[in-house]
């Protein structure tokens, strides 16, 4: 069975770590069963230090979709969207691109939302320093 997860929540919540769990669950020690694609990952330099660049999210954005086509055209059983996915808008593309080819498709929740305490954890734990505030503003704008 081919399927993809798509996952959805604020920074911090714990998605990279549940896409791993999943992966190594699901996808077992061959990491050719398996892909997890995330945007963080084209922020990383050679050295594998974060620098986030708001203006080539788009471009990064882009980047992580076609690496999720080429991985479904692969036939890869098991493949994980690990982005924050707030807007519905945002992970269409790998929902319907997924369907097209035969993938089932399960959107997941990870962490709690609304909770402004879960919100306030969030933002000492997440790594790419991302600020209460914005946090906040995403858990506003957030698509059931």
């Amino acid at each position: 069975m081919k399927q993809v997860f798509i996952l959805r929540g604020l920074p911090g919540s714990g998605k990279s770590y549940y896409a791993q769990s999943l992966a190594d669950e699901l996808g077992g020690v061959d990491s050719s069963q398996y892909l997890i694609c995330s945007t963080d990952d084209y922020f990383l330099n050679d050295q594998g230090e974060y620098h986030f660049d708001k203006f080539k999210l788009p471009q990064y954005h882009n980047l992580n979709l076609a690496r999720f086509i080429n991985a479904l055209a692969q036939n890869i059983p098991l493949i994980i969207v690990d982005n924050t996915n707030i807007k519905k808008w945002e992970f269409i593309a790998y929902s319907q691109a997924a369907h097209a080819l035969g993938y089932q498709v399960k959107e997941v929740i990870v962490g709690e939302v609304k909770d402004k305490s879960m919100q306030h954890l969030y933002a000492k734990r997440n790594t790419h320093n991302v600020p209460l505030k914005t946090i906040s503003k995403m858990a506003y704008m957030f698509e059931w």
